[in-house]
């Protein structure tokens, strides 16, 4: 560089006059960087920086470490077209992305793109990384605008050293930093051939410790002579090199303070140890051995989750020390984080393949999690690494004996006791070995139970047929073996094991009930109904039965001609009970009770029709029987007197994430707390955080399962108005409870959206848009239509990413997949040819189950009446997690409404999928849920008015895309209009007021 022809300039370096004149022409042309136009002080080092790039040599570049103003880089390119710049700062690491982004802009927008190489890098790393590549290219410029300490400053320069050409420049910047001066000094002691040439304060001041000092150095390589001792002493920072000086004496004292701490850690003073390691990684953060001992120290303390957050800081400083993994093994281990643990466990054995400790703790959990096999190999793999130590053949051992397999057992501890003998810990074990060889019929049932509880259901059966080999087995042994095969899906051999039990257990009515209910979900009702009769001759006295065998009706039906034989039959039923139960005669009374507290109607409202009269009949029966139970529950009740709050009661067994009470989350969660009190009576026992939502919403909370009179009384104990059922009809204790007088006013709502017949019952709640015209006709209570579709439904917060694919679930990528993921029991015959009509016309299409196989003799008769294999359009799948379930929603591509029982949650579900619905809405409110939630949102274009409407819909959604496409975001655009509708709870809310203040003057007139 032609520095001196640079120095020569700086003489008018007074003339500001002058030098703002010219720096005025020079960058007027700068509209987006008027800063250097107003301010004086940049605009003069904005013309030397300017000046000196005019003075580089061919081949000579321009380098700048750090971009705190974009200013300093584009005065010095201005008018320098030929002129080569690298350009250095880390960027994203600072979190600085805006400025690399608009620094990209500006100097696409100044033509500089070319000339400048931009590195998103840390300077350091850069620097050292030059040194390793032919560089031919020399530095003419060097502008250092980073770190401003000791350290960075002179290990910056003399990295750079070797780059600049033999004379060139050095500007720096913020050598008011006293550490940034005593690194200038230091290396111009060192480095003869560099000379300060000029300071220059931002500010007019000129005092040294105010302003951004900038120092112009310039090097000669022919320049040979020392600096000026008043140079040098300007420079001095004295602080600073005492500072440096006292780092060697501070490393002894911190090597000091860790030793301090290792030995108060071996001497169990966890408290003073913590201290002087904490000390100690304050000065030096990345001391991984610290980090390791602070680690094992909180877990010997029993502060686990600070142990795992030291495990994961040595993992951080270095992923190669085997100690971090395992002690993070052991944390996750007591926080019962056990799949996460076992690979800690792994990586610590591949780290450090001698860890016998590892492979004894990794055996172990796998024993714990049921992989008896792998932890057999793990075990042995510890005793192959270390034959002498005796806890891989304890634990070996163990194993075995936790599978009764003795023999192995017993050699396992036998070689433990020869390593080390008379150890109480393998005598123990030994002799519980040679306890179960004389007596292994208990543990054949305890090894059973363990296996079932780890889904072994396989090994369990194995374990409970050798005790049954040895003994007759108890009951509960039977029914174990029943659940075993049922949840295989083996439901025929669960069946024949329950009627073998029954054969011997004849008198223990679980069985027969069970094998009924077994029965009913296979679709076998007519043995069902016959099995229903022969528990009644083996218990005549257990009134469950006396239901059973007169009111049983099918979970689905098999033909159309079905459903009016069991209405025929049911109706029969329920006259033959009336005329042959007498509740005044006590030894009929209570088991009565018993059973109607097992038995529901449920199933009824299935069969398409209007069962009100059924519904009237039963609910007096019922009521009949719990008036007789408990007299003083029944009789009117007086409302009490509001004094500032309505007091609101809802009891369920299902304040749990539940179909049947989701909705009402928002009834509670938006209820206004000026007006209303909400007192919520949890009666079921599967608390969730769907239950903390009530207990938060709730002014009062009460948690009484499996109670029915303890519950009844804490009811009358908190004198409400209004006592609210969200379902009867699906748990028969609250069947039980709502033929109770409990409040002066008791409604239901559509939980289950059938009337509940109960003259107890006041009024239903319901819905406009739910509902068909003349809907009163409908239910035994009067009827309140509220707005919208009646209920607050929070939108779903779950909705994942589209993060799988259709292979995740083995389903085929090119087709049409129409989602049928409703109960088998909602799928009536008469709509079998649905399906097989749309198949027709859409041949890619594959209707998608998720509890259909039930239907398959249906599907395939129905499918072959079109000349169809089922089995190539129908899929089916087990009941999916809910992630899973979502998941499938979003790859579905058409939702199939049922006719006549509507979905409820799961097409809220879908919509909030974005999953076009196809719907029909039926005669009753229960038909018609995905019916109202579209028009909620306005797409009406997918509700068919009949069957024929229904198809052509679907086949269109197959076949158009496009159309699918429109209406899912359609859908998308809409979620607003439907989740979390508050309109509708003021219209509750308005009822309350309404019906409680008609109540007031009802029991104020009669009372005059």
């Amino acid at each position: 560089m032609r520095y001196l022809n640079f120095l020569e300039k700086l003489s008018p370096i007074n003339q500001k006059k002058k030098l703002l004149e010219h720096g005025s022409i020079l960058f007027k042309n700068l509209q987006s960087f008027s800063e250097i136009l107003e301010n004086e002080e940049l605009m003069i080092v904005s013309i030397l920086l300017n000046w000196a790039v005019d003075d580089l040599e061919d081949q000579e570049i321009y380098c700048q470490l750090g971009v705190n103003s974009f200013s300093t880089l584009i005065s010095a390119l201005i008018n320098h077209p030929d002129c080569m710049a690298y350009v250095v700062d880390s960027f994203y690491e600072k979190n600085n992305s805006s400025n690399y982004e608009d620094l990209v802009n500006n100097l696409d927008d100044l033509n500089l793109t070319e000339q400048v190489f931009l590195f998103d890098q840390d300077p350091e790393e850069f620097l050292l990384e030059l040194k390793t590549v032919d560089f031919e290219n020399k530095i003419g410029v060097f502008v250092y605008d980073w770190k401003k300490d000791y350290r960075s400053v002179l290990y910056s320069l003399l990295l750079i050293k070797s780059f600049l050409s033999d004379q060139s420049l050095i500007i720096i910047e913020g050598v008011n930093h006293p550490s940034v001066k005593q690194a200038i000094a230091d290396f111009l002691t060192a480095n003869p051939e560099f000379l300060i040439e000029k300071e220059f304060l931002s500010q007019s001041d000129q005092s040294i410790t105010v302003g951004n000092v900038r120092v112009i150095l310039s090097r000669d390589i022919n320049r040979n002579i020392s600096l000026e001792s008043s140079v040098i002493f300007n420079y001095r920072q004295p602080q600073i090199i005492e500072r440096i000086s006292q780092i060697e004496q501070l490393e002894d004292l911190l090597e000091t303070i860790y030793q301090e701490a290792v030995k108060l850690h071996q001497e169990y003073k966890f408290n003073q140890a913590e201290s002087k390691y904490k000390i100690f990684l304050n000065w030096n953060q990345n001391h991984v051995e610290s980090w390791i001992n602070l680690s094992k120290l909180y877990y010997q303390t029993e502060n686990y989750q600070q142990s795992l957050q030291a495990s994961f800081q040595v993992i951080e400083i270095d992923s190669e020390r085997f100690e971090g993994y395992y002690n993070l093994g052991q944390c996750l281990e007591k926080l019962n984080q056990i799949s996460q643990a076992i690979a800690a466990y792994q990586k610590t054995i591949e780290l450090k393949p001698d860890h016998i400790d590892a492979y004894n703790n990794l055996g172990n959990l796998l024993t714990q999690q049921g992989q008896f096999i792998e932890a057999e190999t793990v075990y042995r793999q510890g005793i192959n690494i270390n034959p002498n130590h005796f806890g891989s053949y304890l634990n070996l051992g163990n194993l075995f004996l936790l599978q009764n397999q003795i023999e192995s057992a017993l050699e396992n501890y036998q070689i433990a006791l020869q390593i080390i003998p008379n150890n109480p810990d393998i005598l123990h074990n030994l002799e519980l070995a040679k306890e179960r060889q004389q007596n292994p019929a208990p543990y054949y049932s305890s090894f059973g139970d363990r296996l079932y509880e780890l889904g072994n259901y396989q090994g369990a059966i194995a374990q409970y047929q050798k005790l049954l080999d040895l003994q007759q087995g108890d009951v509960n042994i039977y029914e174990k073996i029943h659940q075993c095969y049922w949840n295989l899906g083996e439901y025929d051999i669960a069946i024949n094991s329950l009627k073998t039990a029954i054969e011997l257990y004849s008198q223990f009515a679980p069985l027969h009930f069970t094998l009924i209910t077994n029965l009913l979900y296979q679709g076998r009702t007519e043995e069902a109904a016959t099995q229903a009769k022969i528990a009644l001759e083996c218990l005549p006295k257990d009134y469950t039965f006396t239901l059973l065998k007169n009111l049983i009706v099918p979970m689905f039906y098999h033909s159309v001609e079905e459903i009016s034989y069991y209405q025929e039959r049911f109706n029969k039923g329920l006259k033959t009970l009336i005329e042959t139960t007498d509740f005044n005669d006590s030894e009929t009374l209570e088991p009565a009770f018993l059973g109607m507290g097992r038995f529901t109607n449920f199933y009824l409202g299935y069969q398409a029709r209007n069962i009100i009269e059924e519904q009237r009949i039963y609910g007096d029966f019922l009521h009949q029987m719990m008036s007789a139970k408990y007299p003083q529950w029944v009789q009117p009740l007086t409302l009490p007197t509001v004094e500032n709050k309505i007091r609101v009661g809802y009891v369920s067994n299902y304040l749990h994430c539940y179909s049947g009470s989701l909705w009402l989350t928002g009834w509670l969660r938006y209820a206004n707390p000026e007006h209303f009190e909400i007192y919520s009576y949890y009666t079921g026992n599967s608390p969730d955080p769907v239950t903390e939502q009530f207990r938060q919403y709730s002014y009062k909370f009460y948690h009484i399962p499996d109670n029915l009179e303890a519950v009844a009384e804490q009811i009358l104990k908190d004198k409400l108005h209004i006592l609210v059922y969200p379902e009867i009809g699906m748990n028969p204790p609250t069947m039980e409870l709502a033929a109770l007088r409990l409040a002066p006013i008791q409604c239901t709502a559509w939980g289950h959206p059938v009337t509940s017949g109960l003259p107890t019952i006041d009024y239903f709640i319901s819905s406009q848009l739910m509902e068909p015209e003349n809907p009163q006709e409908h239910y035994s209570e009067t009827l309140i239509l509220l707005p919208n579709i009646g209920v607050a439904y929070p939108k779903p917060q779950d909705i994942p990413a589209l993060v799988k694919t259709r292979s995740d679930y083995d389903l085929p990528d090119e087709v049409v997949i129409y989602l049928c993921c409703q109960a088998p029991f909602k799928y009536l015959p008469q709509y079998d040819y649905i399906l097989p009509e749309i198949a027709v016309k859409v041949p890619n299409a594959r209707f998608l189950f998720f509890r259909g196989t039930l239907l398959n003799d249906r599907l395939k008769k129905s499918f072959a009446n079109y000349g169809l294999n089922y089995q190539d359009y129908c899929l089916h799948r087990n009941v999916p997690k809910r992630f899973d379930y979502l998941m499938l929603n979003l790859l579905s591509d058409v939702f199939l409404d049922t006719f006549t029982w509507s979905g409820g949650n799961t097409s809220l579900e879908a919509i909030a999928c974005n999953l076009p619905i196809v719907t029909c809405p039926g005669e009753f409110m229960r038909g018609r849920h995905a019916d109202s939630f579209l028009k909620m949102i306005g797409l009406t274009e997918t509700i068919a008015e009949n069957e024929a409407e229904y198809v052509k819909i679907a086949v269109k959604l197959g076949l158009d895309s496009v159309w699918r496409k429109t209406i899912s975001e359609q859908m998308s655009d809409r979620h607003y209009l439907i989740f979390d509708d508050q309109v509708c709870v003021a219209g509750l809310e308005e009822f309350y007021q309404t019906v409680v203040a008609a109540s007031a003057l009802f029991y104020l007139s009669s009372n005059q």
